[in-house]
């Protein structure tokens, strides 16, 4: 459907004289206006700045990611741009204005009215990856002590500017948050009454100073479509819309997979991306990587004599090896997943987690050593190797343990590196697969040695 409609959208360039045109394209949705915007040539688009107004224009760039506007601003004008950052949401402005090289910042800022130029200039001071980054400071605010018609009358005024009127929020004197009000009981409230007879009173906020991924979380459990923010004092400065938490889900998974893969950053620009910039995305992780790795050559060479002595014994260590990461991998997934969705509330949680994961290890361990006991004897005697039995006990023996252990490695690593205050995500693949290659082959080459190299 989305394709159907670029395609049209794109047709109608062609009768772009048409005195219906403008009217025509603007029936369309700004996300659909979006697609087809960046599919037209820069001659396309110079003509369409100059067909539609910034005020008419600026929808339809809320819905492009900011390289793509910052992209496009260099085909505008100064004057131009600064109509259409003044006409967006103001937390989609910020968003842009950040990511400007500074010296165009300044100047875009000089030509903006004060009142644009301000709330920019306040939504700055917050830390990125905060509330307070996120939130728009357009929404619908009355006094505690008003009444039904002031409020009404206040309504209207505001939601002009206003993200949403659906919530109403209610404050003091002092611009402390005291109350919210849906839309609906308003419109629906006799008159006369005030507004404090209405309001309720339970009000879920967050701080500006609150991660973003915890505001995810507020609006997951509660289903909410918005959520105010407020400072240390408590006072109302701000809301936070759903639209913006699904960029922010968005945003966190992009980042947590890239985390998990072992790169810096899973994104990738298919014009502007080239082999050196996907490589230093990669490179550092891959040297931490083959760090790690030297320990897993140093224990083999610690077992060099039990490998010389029983050479078979090394046939059997990329299956042990790759049993033991996946195993590692399955359980760091799940228990990555239940972290950054709040599972964990508290220790028994915990607990109960790491003791099914240690529990799923130990029955997959006996299934599979049952299993490859049977395999790993019928190939072994196949091949009239005359420590048969012995090689099987360990790589029985190796899966039961190995997958054992593993598995609860798994799950234990990232709850340790959460309780650091560390992203879960960190402890990604292939850092729990060296680590359970080494667990994987300590086992191994420890049975080895016990139960062949030293019945010899």
């Amino acid at each position: 459907m989305e394709q159907e409609y670029t395609e049209e959208i794109l047709a109608l360039f062609e009768e772009m004289k048409d005195p219906s045109f403008k009217e025509t394209l603007l029936s369309y949705h700004p996300y659909e206006l979006s697609e087809a915007l960046l599919l037209l040539n820069e001659e396309e688009r110079l003509l369409l700045y100059k067909l539609l107004t910034p005020v008419e224009i600026s929808p339809i760039m809320g819905y492009l990611d900011v390289d793509d506007v910052l992209e496009l601003f260099n085909e505008m004008t100064p004057k131009y741009i600064v109509g259409i950052i003044q006409h967006l949401d103001i937390d989609d402005a910020v968003d842009i204005m950040q990511e400007l090289p500074e010296e165009e910042r300044a100047g875009y800022l000089k030509l903006m009215n004060k009142e644009h130029r301000d709330q920019i200039k306040d939504l700055f001071k917050y830390k990125e990856d905060t509330a307070g980054s996120i939130m728009t400071t357009n929404y619908v605010e009355i006094d505690v002590e008003d009444s039904v018609e002031q409020a009404m009358k206040k309504l209207i005024a505001q939601a002009v500017e206003a993200e949403t009127i659906d919530t109403i929020y209610i404050v003091d004197q002092k611009d402390k948050l005291v109350g919210v009000l849906a839309l609906r009981e308003l419109i629906l409230a006799r008159k006369g009454q005030k507004i404090k007879e209405l309001m309720n009173e339970r009000i879920i906020w967050v701080h500006s100073s609150t991660d973003q991924e915890e505001v995810a979380e507020v609006f997951k459990d509660y289903d909410f479509t918005n959520v105010p923010v407020v400072d240390h004092l408590d006072r109302m400065i701000g809301i936070i819309t759903i639209d913006d938490i699904v960029d922010v889900i968005d945003e966190e998974a992009a980042e947590d997979y890239s985390l998990f893969a072992g790169i810096s950053d899973a994104t990738i620009d298919s014009e502007t991306e080239t082999i050196w910039m996907s490589s230093k995305k990669r490179i550092p992780w891959l040297l931490a990587l083959s760090i790690l790795g030297f320990l897993t050559s140093t224990i083999i060479a610690q077992y060099e004599s039990t490998v010389s002595a029983v050479p078979t014994i090394a046939l059997f260590m990329p299956m042990i090896l790759g049993m033991a990461g996946n195993t590692g991998t399955q359980a760091l997934a799940v228990t990555v997943r239940a972290l950054n969705s709040g599972e964990f509330n508290n220790k028994s949680v915990i607990m109960k987690h790491l003791l099914r994961e240690f529990g799923t290890g130990l029955l997959n361990g006996i299934f599979l050593a049952i299993a490859l006991f049977g395999i790993t004897y019928a190939f072994l005697s196949f091949t009239n190797n005359p420590d048969a039995f012995k090689i099987t006990q360990v790589v029985s023996l190796s899966i039961f343990v190995g997958l054992t252990i593993s598995t609860f490695a798994g799950a234990f690593i990232p709850i340790i590196i959460n309780s650091l205050n560390i992203d879960p995500a960190i402890a990604s693949g292939p850092f729990v697969t060296v680590i359970n290659d080494i667990l994987g082959l300590t086992i191994y080459f420890t049975l080895a040695t016990i139960l062949i190299i030293n019945t010899l």
